[in-house]
């Protein structure tokens, strides 16, 4: 059996091409620093001014200050050294042990930059965090728009922002992207309308064209008459699958969710037993490797996703091929992990690309007569993964042949639009 190998996304390597921003700041985080560098530039242009202005401007006056001493005289209190009443005796300035004393102005300076930094430290520090605040207020719209973007590209075309608040650009914004999912839902529910219509009108006439040719078939002993009717009826049957296959992809897009907790692996194992007498037809021989695990889900479309799968690589097989089918918990655990590897022609990258596009084949959009598939196999089952919010990835293998890995996650998606025509 291959072991799993999921190809790694761009975004996953360290450093993927230029201009790689797996490390960045976030916007909120650039806008609350602009905030708290604008308000500290600010802070450190006033600093400025008031310190020149303190230093060259105002003319300073400061008069002595005394200090303790242990004489005699100044022991006792309310004693001077000068004699009462001596107009020269300077005017004693005596101050507590616990005040701040300034006496020239070098001290008031040096005091005044000392306090304007560290008033500038704490202004720098509230101002980050009100800018964190302010800012993470202005962008919790775009976040809402975001969250509806990563919404919409999954499929959920009836979802709306409904921004309120004050007229602005973001409400705008929000306001156009309401209208733009509006359109987009139309034109999608009105595409889904039409081909079911078209595919459910279609299926009439096709039945009857087989009733007529499977009584022409019985009247006509012919051989070359029969050979032309049984080529119509072989033409006529493939009609019928496009038509149903058709039918189905429309009823994906469209069916309200009926999600139920179930072993996916027990899923698999019908499936593959549905299929074995195919496959032993074709001269393919199925390995499987299954362990069993929960998830939510819907039976019904997972049967269908592994039918298909297993059918297109049985169909596409070479005699004495092999078909391996790993079906195992997910790591992390919860969701499961369905590998169907196939043996087979070599095939380009470029067309294993196109392949989950509707009527896409290996060898084109064009067919023999002969060729199986309607080309829409893929298509149902890449709808039925975007419904599970799943992952999808076909790879082809070197030495030939499809490798598809299917990841699905432990919950079925609750917010899928039920109100879908």
């Amino acid at each position: 059996m291959t072991s799993h190998e999921p190809t790694p996304r761009p975004s996953d390597i360290d450093g993927a091409g230029p201009g790689s921003r797996r490390y960045r700041l976030t916007v909120r985080a650039r806008l609350a620093l602009t905030y708290s560098i604008l308000l500290t530039g600010a802070g450190v242009v006033l600093l400025g001014i008031v310190y020149v202005f303190m230093r060259y401007v105002p003319t300073y006056d400061f008069a002595a200050a005394t200090t303790p001493s242990t004489d005699a005289t100044a022991a006792v209190p309310g004693a001077s050294p000068f004699p009462t009443g001596d107009p020269t005796a300077p005017a004693a300035v005596v101050a507590p042990a616990s005040e701040l004393v300034v006496t020239s102005s070098e001290q008031l300076l040096n005091l005044l930059l000392v306090t304007s930094i560290v008033v500038l430290v704490v202004l720098a520090a509230v101002g980050t965090g009100v800018g964190w605040a302010v800012a993470g207020r202005m962008l919790r719209p775009l976040q809402d728009i975001n969250a509806a973007v990563h919404r919409a590209s999954e499929g959920d075309l009836g979802q709306r922002i409904g921004l309120a608040g004050p007229r602005d650009e973001i409400s705008e914004l929000a306001e156009s992207f309401d209208e733009m999912l509006v359109r987009l839902d139309r034109s999608f529910t009105a595409t889904r309308r039409f081909a079911a219509n078209a595919s459910h009108e279609l299926r009439t006439p096709l039945a009857t064209t087989r009733a007529m040719l499977d009584v022409a078939l019985a009247q006509h002993d012919d051989p070359q008459e029969r050979v032309l009717f049984e080529r119509l009826r072989s033409m006529n049957e493939r009609n019928i699958e496009t038509v149903t296959a058709l039918l189905d992809l429309a009823r994906i897009d469209s069916s309200p969710p009926e999600p139920e907790r179930f072993d996916p692996t027990q899923v698999v194992a019908q499936v593959i037993e549905s299929c074995a007498e195919e496959a032993a037809t074709r001269g393919v021989r199925i390995e499987q490797h299954l362990t069993g695990t929960m998830i939510d889900g819907e039976p019904v479309l997972l049967r269908q996703l592994v039918t298909n799968l297993v059918q297109n690589g049985i169909r596409h097989n070479v005699p004495g091929g092999v078909l391996a089918i790993d079906a195992t918990p997910s790591d992390p655990p919860g969701g499961v992990v369905i590998e169907v590897v196939s043996s087979g022609p070599v095939l380009d990258p470029e067309s294993v690309e196109r392949f989950t596009d509707p009527f896409a084949r290996g060898a084109g959009r064009t067919r023999s007569t002969t060729s199986d598939g309607q080309g829409l196999g893929l298509s149902i089952v890449a709808a039925i993964v975007s419904r599970f919010r799943g992952d999808l990835r076909l790879t082809p293998r070197p030495e030939g042949g499809l490798r598809a890995v299917v990841r699905l996650p432990p919950t079925f998606p609750r917010d899928i639009d039920d109100h879908r025509a």
